[in-house]
């Protein structure tokens, strides 16, 4: 979370929206949600990670 403020990519643009709508808290568990989804789906389907689809 902290840095986020550093980057530009998908992931911390979804965060940064993420956190100016939400509490702090509900924002951390939301980024842990969606971070095990990802890592999830990449081990299900055998596919190496690809940063222009994390915050689709």
């Amino acid at each position: 979370m902290r840095h986020m403020t550093n980057k530009d990519d998908g992931l911390s643009r979804w965060l940064k929206g993420l956190v100016s709508r939400k509490h702090h808290n509900v924002a951390v568990v939301a980024l842990a949600n969606k971070t095990a989804r990802m890592a999830w789906a990449l081990v299900y389907n055998n596919v190496d990670y690809n940063e222009s689809l994390a915050a689709a």
